[in-house]
């Protein structure tokens, strides 16, 4: 399905790019569908397309033999992708659908091209490229100073922050991962999270369905996310 301008001035990616870069974008560009499941790029293959989220949730993570860590959850209108083609290598991750995926795709060829004859968006891909890698040091940090229960409180307040909506009782949003998937995001064994989660529930922090998330008491789980491990 080929791809509107309008669509792409109204992507926090692009909204910044002049008109002509916007119609050269959208000349190259795809709105490709993804199903629940479907592997947008995996790890170790070469410098993916970059993506940009319309609609529906990815997770990004770097598997090693049995191990798993979640990297990131990107929101509609991130944009993923592409962060080795400057330097041809293989993928760092893969992106995997948590949901159906509605995305704006430009191929590596293409972006290259791009990148080669606008500077304005040599600018902005240097931004989107900074960021992720700001986003990985975080991540490293907390894994390395934060304890389970500080880094799982963490993640819970960045969702609620971003996509939590107001409820009688707190704030909620949908549960998206399991809790398999929540263990791979803070680094620990699924039973460790599942005791995490009792002591949130029994402590009136937290309430869990198999579909949504309550926060019960934003301001007590924020300070226990900002403790680091001593």
């Amino acid at each position: 399905m080929n791809v509107h301008v309008e669509l792409l001035s109204k992507s926090q990616c692009f909204a910044g790019l002049s008109p002509r870069t916007q119609r050269c974008i959208a000349d190259h560009s795809t709105l490709a569908e993804y199903a629940l499941g479907s592997d947008l790029y995996r790890q170790g293959d070469p410098p993916s397309a970059l993506y940009t989220l319309q609609a529906g949730r990815v997770k990004l993570y770097r598997q090693s033999a049995e191990k798993c860590q979640i990297l990131a959850l990107p929101y509609p209108g991130d944009c993923l992708g592409a962060e080795t083609l400057p330097t041809g290598t293989p993928s760092p991750y893969t992106a995997t659908a948590l949901t159906a995926v509605t995305a704006v795709t430009l191929p590596p060829d293409a972006l290259q091209s791009l990148l080669d004859e606008h500077a304005d968006f040599q600018e902005i891909f240097l931004k989107l490229i900074t960021n992720r890698l700001k986003q990985f040091v975080t991540l490293v940090h907390d894994l390395a100073f934060r304890d389970v229960t500080s880094r799982l409180a963490m993640v819970l307040i960045a969702r609620a922050e971003v996509e939590g909506q107001p409820h009688d009782n707190g704030i909620a949003f949908d549960r998206l991962l399991s809790q398999q998937e929540f263990a791979d995001m803070v680094g620990t064994a699924r039973e460790v999270v599942y005791r995490t989660f009792k002591r949130f529930e029994e402590d009136g922090l937290v309430h869990m369905t198999r579909s949504s998330i309550l926060i019960r008491d934003l301001k007590s789980l924020r300070a226990i996310a900002l403790q680091e491990a001593r």
